[in-house]
């Protein structure tokens, strides 16, 4: 009779009372042998959460906790630090293993003490009784992350092989995994008429973290976010990263009928607290996001997760931080949305945008000096689109850019051309954040400047105030750029960013332009005109040139003059005019000079 299949139970004696091979030998021979296997040896119980009745001392180097925390009363420590997108595979197959009572191989990571994800391979066999009934499971499990192991598994030095389907940097279920995964659940959903939730969710100005403290600050923080969102969610939660800032979460089950905004608000929370990420310790780092949320038992992967995505847009659009639960009438909204944006990726080849001018005045003697440059765009369906609708639009998709390097080329030649003719005239062009911080911006203006022979000093770039706030250090040293160039810097829409003294000292800056809200109130608000004699004192201090927007009725002009406000433009001067009609007013001008 053979025996060498046969697995003898720890607890059970194998050897005759009278031998002389005692069961001290017998056991001592067994702790040798289980501290020389370079793993740690188990044996689970057979009733699930199968709580270990024993493992080897191995298991501390393998995961930073101590084998007593795995077979004390806490049965689910184990599967706890097993990672959450791997729990359920090795369920499946731990549980198939036990009932057919036959040997299993499998491959997962674990989440060491200290944050860090080994990968492991654990060898296993179910034990069953002479009736075959399930006693036991046991086992090995062995760490396959370290250098050493890479020679027994080829390839591996570089990427585990599970972790195709999974992103490489946080090791989460990529986009192909997020789809498959969502496509089960809707199987599932559709036999058992219950609800699943997909939820997109994205880091609010995450870039900043990027371009202030580089892109290794900004992966480490990506890292932390995923733990964190780990911690929030069940083992049947799949949490996943489609690309960039954004995280998937997929859920299912009964807990949802209370509310799929309920886990929103759970997943608010892991940014009420600031981040702090490896070789940045010194520096918390604070985040927050947006979530959109879409609900269905019966659609198809793509549908819920554009659903989603929709609900996202409108998080987005309510000034982020906050989460939304997409609606049916979303949709049309982003139909029409979507259909804006690809009429204005035509608009450009098909020439539809065109540039008007709004002559800048000197106050004192209502002469032209400068003109502000405006972008326009005449649909050939639509006619004339207004500004507030589509250059938010350009400012989102990042088609600002090429957009804005167009409106660049297109001033500075129309602008030298005037210089040709004797009007010496400075052209203002609004700048916004997306292409300040477009690393080849300086590099294009240079190369505008050097194309056209326009003089530098003869182009201001406008950015907006509010912008100013954002990222401080990028956009002081860009402008200093742009300052070394030659060209000159103004500040756009003065007085609604709430810039302090000190804030605006660190930028190079020529010229305030007061927002036109503060012209058009001085009828009603003596507020309004301290505000402004404060604003132009302001300028005068910090030794910077003010020009008054909106400038509507004479009396404006004449109490803007009291003030010592230099420039000026608006309507009663001139509305915003073709090229022509600008040249016509300057040869005026030039006549009666």
């Amino acid at each position: 009779m053979t025996v060498a299949n046969r697995v003898v139970p720890f607890d059970q004696r194998t050897e005759p009372r009278n031998s002389t091979w005692t069961e001290r030998d017998s056991e001592e021979q067994l702790k040798s042998l289980i501290t020389n296997i370079p793993g740690a040896v188990y044996r689970r119980e057979c009733v699930e959460p199968w709580t270990m009745r024993f493992i080897s001392d191995h298991i501390e180097e393998l995961t930073g906790y101590p084998a007593s925390e795995f077979t004390r009363a806490r049965a689910r420590f184990f599967e706890s630090i097993i990672w959450p997108e791997d729990r359920e595979h090795v369920s499946g197959v731990v549980r198939d293993a036990l009932h057919r009572g036959g040997t299993f191989s499998l491959e997962y990571r674990l989440m060491h003490s200290s944050g860090a994800l080994r990968w492991v391979a654990e060898h296993g066999r179910g034990v069953a009784d002479a009736n075959g009934h399930p006693r036991w499971i046991d086992g090995v499990i062995l760490d396959i992350s370290s250098p050493g192991s890479a020679e027994h598994h080829p390839g591996r030095a570089e990427a585990p092989r599970h972790q195709s389907g999974h992103d490489v940097l946080t090791c989460l279920p990529d986009r192909t995994l997020i789809r498959d995964r969502l496509q089960q659940m809707l199987l599932r959903a559709h036999r058992g008429h219950h609800l699943i939730a997909a939820y997109l969710l994205d880091l609010d100005n995450f870039a900043s973290v990027n371009n202030t403290l580089g892109r290794q600050a900004g992966d480490e923080l990506l890292k932390a976010v995923a733990s964190r969102l780990v911690g929030v969610l069940r083992s049947s939660d799949t949490l996943g990263r489609p690309g960039g800032d954004e995280f998937a979460i997929l859920t299912e089950g009964l807990s949802l009928s209370a509310g799929p905004e309920l886990l929103a608000e759970r997943l608010m929370d892991v940014f009420s607290e600031p981040f702090r990420v490896e070789g940045f310790d010194e520096i918390p780092l604070s985040l927050s996001a947006s979530i959109g949320i879409a609900t269905n038992d019966g659609e198809e992967p793509n549908d819920l997760l554009r659903d989603a995505a929709i609900a996202l847009c409108q998080a987005k659009a309510r000034g982020r931080n906050c989460h939304v639960r997409f609606a049916p009438s979303m949709k049309t909204t982003a139909m029409e949305q979507l259909e804006l944006e690809m009429d204005l990726r035509e608009a450009l080849q098909e020439k539809q945008f065109f540039l008007l001018y709004q002559p800048i005045f000197e106050l004192d003697n209502v002469g032209v000096c400068g003109v502000e440059v405006l972008l326009r765009w005449r649909h050939p369906v639509r006619g004339m689109v207004d500004q507030e609708v589509f250059v938010p639009v350009l400012e989102e998709t990042g088609m600002i850019v090429p957009v804005g390097s167009w409106v660049l080329k297109q001033a500075c030649r129309r602008a030298a051309a005037w210089h040709r003719l004797g009007h010496h005239l400075t052209i203002s062009i609004s700048i916004s954040t997306r292409q300040l911080e477009a690393e080849n911006f300086v590099d294009q203006v240079r190369e505008t400047l050097s194309a056209t022979a326009l003089e530098p000093r003869s182009l201001i770039i406008a950015i907006a105030e509010p912008s100013l706030m954002n990222d401080t250090d990028t956009m002081v040293r860009r402008l200093r750029e742009l300052k070394e160039l030659g060209v000159l810097v103004a500040v756009d829409d003065f007085g609604t960013g709430y810039s302090s003294l000190a804030h605006l000292r660190l930028f190079p800056i020529d010229a305030l332009k007061i927002d036109s809200s503060f012209v058009a109130a001085m009828a009603d608000s003596p507020e309004a005109i301290s505000s402004i004699h404060s604003l132009v004192q302001l300028g005068h201090t910090l030794g910077i040139e003010t020009l008054a927007d909106g400038i509507e009725q004479g009396w404006q002009l004449a109490s803007l003059k009291d003030e010592q406000c230099k420039f000026g433009q608006g309507s009663l001067f001139s509305q915003p005019i073709a090229p022509e009609a600008l040249e016509a007013i300057l040869s005026v001008d030039q006549l009666f000079a």
